[in-house]
C-alpha cells in the first residue's frame, strides 16, 4: 500500500492499492457510510436525455465521490467493488455508482472517515510496512500431480494444477517424467518474481526429483529455495505446511501463518477444555471479567456493531486481539465456530 496524502483533521487518506493484499486490506477498512473519491468512467450528462441513440454512448472519465453502501472482495479477479450513492461530482448526484479498484491499474483513491477506528489505522500501517515483504510461491507435488499456489497476506491463491498424465507406474518413462516436471517449471517461471521465496513440499521423492531437474534446466529459479516433507500433496499439503509454522522461518509476520496457528491453538484448547472459550455471549462475559488474553474475531464479525463493542472491551481490559480472515482454510474453520472466540488468562 502506498499513502499519497493524508489529512488527520478531515479524516482523509489518499492511497494506492498495489497488489491483492492491499485490496484485501481495503475490503476490511472501508465500511458503510464512508466517503470514497476516485476517477471513474460514466456516461456524460450531455447524452443522458437522448431518446434515440444510433450508437452506444461512450463513457467519459470523471472524478466522483460516493457514500459507501456495500463493499465486495473478488479474490480471483484481483478486484474490489465499492458501491454507493454519488454525493460529489458534476453530475448524477443521488444516483448509484460502483468503483472497481484493481490491483493492476494502480489508480489512487481517497478514503474519508468521520472516525478512524484504531484497528483500521493499524491495518493500514501494516499494509504500508508490507510493501517490501515478499510472498511465497508453493509447489506441492507427488508423483501424480502438483499444485502451484501463492501465499499472500490475504490468503492462499491457487495458480495452477499440473497432472503427470500417467496411466500407471508400468507406463512411466523418462519422457513423461520430464514433461511433468517441465510443465511445473513452466508455471513457476511465469509466476515467480525476483525475491519471491520458492517452497517445494510434498511426500515421497517427487520433490527431490523436481529440484534436481529444475537445477539442471532452470538453475536461476533454484538459486534460493526451501524444501519440506509433508504427508500430503496439493492444497492439503500447502495447508499442512502453513500449520507447521514453516512460513515463519522464511518470511516474518505473515498474517495467514499467524492466523492459522492461532486458530489451531484455539481448537486444541477447546478440545481439551483448556484456556479458551467461544461464542458472542461467552466471550463478552470473559472480557468483562478481565479473563481474556487474546480476542479472536473474524473479518465478518468485525464489521458489526457487536464486533466493535468487543474490540472496545478488549482495549479496556488490556487484551490483545487478532482479526481472522474468513477466506483461508483456518478462517473457514473459525467461522464455523461463529467467528468470535478468546484465549484466556485463566479458566472461568
Amino acid at each position: 500500500m502506498k499513502i499519497v496524502h493524508q489529512n488527520p483533521k478531515t479524516g482523509e487518506i489518499k492511497l494506492i492499492a498495489e497488489n491483492l493484499d492491499d485490496i484485501w486490506h481495503l475490503y476490511n477498512i472501508i465500511t458503510e457510510g464512508d466517503l470514497v473519491r476516485a476517477v471513474t468512467f460514466r456516461t456524460a450528462d450531455d447524452h443522458k436525455d437522448d431518446r434515440i441513440r444510433a450508437v452506444k454512448t461512450e463513457k467519459k472519465r470523471m472524478k466522483l465521490g460516493i457514500k459507501v453502501e456495500k463493499v465486495s472482495f473478488h479474490e480471483f479477479s484481483n478486484r474490489l467493488r465499492i458501491q454507493g450513492v454519488i454525493v460529489e461530482g458534476l453530475q448524477d448526484l443521488g444516483q448509484h455508482h460502483t468503483f472497481n479498484v484493481d490491483a493492476e491499474v494502480l489508480e489512487p483513491i481517497t478514503l474519508v472517515k468521520e472516525t478512524w477506528r484504531q484497528h483500521d489505522i493499524e491495518r493500514l500501517q501494516e499494509a504500508v510496512q508490507q510493501r517490501t515483504e515478499p510472498v511465497l510461491l508453493f509447489v506441492s507435488l507427488d508423483e501424480d500431480a502438483a499444485a502451484i499456489a501463492v501465499l499472500r497476506q490475504s490468503g492462499v491463491q491457487l495458480i495452477a494444477e499440473v497432472d503427470a498424465h500417467r496411466s500407471g507406474k508400468m507406463y512411466e518413462t523418462k519422457e513423461t517424467t520430464s514433461e511433468y516436471y517441465g510443465d511445473i517449471l513452466g508455471v513457476v517461471k511465469t509466476t515467480k518474481t525476483p525475491g519471491t521465496p520458492l517452497v517445494i513440499i510434498g511426500p515421497g521423492f517427487a520433490r527431490e526429483h523436481l529440484i534436481a531437474y529444475g537445477k539442471s534446466k532452470e538453475p536461476s529459479l533454484f538459486d534460493s529455495f526451501v524444501t519440506y516433507a509433508t504427508g500430503y500433496a496439493g492444497m492439503n499439503g500447502i495447508n499442512e505446511a502453513i500449520k507447521s509454522g514453516i512460513v515463519d522461518n522464511i518470511t516474518k509476520d505473515n498474517r495467514v501463518s499467524k492466523e492459522t496457528q492461532a486458530v489451531e491453538h484455539l481448537l486444541e484448547e477447546i478440545h481439551k477444555d483448556g484456556l479458551a472459550t467461544y461464542g458472542p455471549k461467552e466471550v463478552e462475559e470473559a472480557l468483562q471479567r478481565g479473563a481474556v488474553d487474546t480476542l479472536l474475531i473474524s473479518d465478518v464479525c468485525i464489521r458489526s456493531r457487536h464486533g466493535e463493542e468487543l474490540l472496545d472491551l478488549a482495549r479496556k481490559t488490556n487484551s490483545s486481539f487478532l482479526i481472522i480472515n474468513s477466506l483461508h482454510e483456518a478462517g473457514k474453520k473459525f467461522e464455523s465456530l461463529g467467528g468470535i472466540a478468546a484465549m484466556l488468562r485463566y479458566k472461568l
